[in-house]
């Protein structure tokens, strides 16, 4: 009888025996293998929108904003007031003098107020340039300490944006052209690191 269980057993055995030692090889053979790493996103617009750094360089820009706003309500007053002399006179000489008067102080102001508006969308293109190439630092270092091999921008989870202002193209184009932008149709929430770079660069600035 232990004769006939020896017999039985003993292929048995040698099953296992296999079962084992291929399992201790595979390991091996898995781990010298390529692998692509693991994957991330991160949403551009929400690391834009959650910078330190950003909301000081809007606030100087609005208060530089203010102040050529008052520049351009004091040259309208001069305007104004030129106006104003200008309907007193009676001289016919002298209201084509002022007339001219008016139309330069008008040119120049104009002039001067495109000048300030060119000035403005120079700084606000700067500041996003600038910006955009931290966050694109940021995102390599993030994704070298945590052994990310690539990093998406994250563009699924905003909203079709509609406007119907004078001038804007259909409705249907509009809506066309943002499904067609779109890449990435759906990122699960773990692989998200767009709160992990806004943490990293806020830490780093110093206004």
């Amino acid at each position: 009888m232990m004769t006939d269980r020896a017999r039985v057993s003993f292929p048995s055995i040698c099953v296992l025996a296999a079962t084992i030692l291929v399992a201790a090889i595979l390991p091996g053979a898995v781990a010298q293998r390529p692998t692509s790493g693991p994957v991330a996103v991160v949403n551009i617009s929400q690391v834009l929108g959650g910078l330190n750094e950003r909301a000081d360089a809007e606030a100087k820009l609005r208060g530089k904003a203010e102040e050529i706003q008052a520049e351009a309500n004091s040259q309208q007053e001069a305007v104004r007031k030129l106006q104003e002399e200008y309907d007193a006179m009676t001289d016919p000489a002298a209201k084509i003098a002022a007339e001219e008067r008016i139309d330069a102080a008008v040119i120049q102001f104009m002039a001067w107020q495109e000048l300030m508006r060119h000035d403005l969308d120079i700084d606000r293109a700067l500041l996003l340039e600038k910006l955009y190439y931290d966050i694109m630092a940021a995102v390599a270092e993030m994704a070298n300490d945590s052994g990310i091999d690539l990093v998406l921008v994250h563009d699924s989870s905003g909203e079709i944006v509609k406007s119907q202002q004078q001038g804007a193209p259909p409705l249907e184009q509009q809506v066309l052209q943002q499904i067609s932008q779109r890449r990435i149709a759906f990122a699960a929430p773990r692989i998200d690191r767009t709160r992990d770079v806004i943490n990293q660069m806020n830490l780093k600035y110093k206004p």
